[in-house]
């Protein structure tokens, strides 16, 4: 069974920074143990798989599939708020007893 055509097709690109640009590009690749060609394609990967420029995804992004879910659940807003109550209170319980403990 040869590769799969997934494996055999890779795309490079060519392209211009400043010096400065280039100058930040080497420091953050340093930063990140990596080289730039190998930097730009995680930062590139990241980008594109849903991570904002700085590789992080927004609040929002990583909150639509909890939403989603909630969504899908059938839960009314109201008993969304109650269950979250209840788990507040109950860590609170359990920080509380923890350090009755100390």
């Amino acid at each position: 069974m040869g590769p799969s055509t997934e494996q055999t097709h890779m795309m490079s690109i060519t392209i211009s920074l400043t010096p400065e640009q280039e100058q930040k590009l080497e420091e953050l690749a340093r930063q990140s143990g990596k080289d730039p060609s190998d930097y730009v394609h995680d930062v590139v990967t990241a980008y594109l798989n849903g991570a904002g420029p700085n590789g992080v995804k927004t609040f929002e992004e990583i909150l639509a599939p909890i939403w989603e879910g909630w969504r899908q659940s059938g839960l009314s807003d109201a008993e969304i708020d109650d269950l979250f109550q209840r788990e507040l209170q109950e860590v609170r319980r359990e920080r509380h007893q923890r350090k009755g403990r100390m």
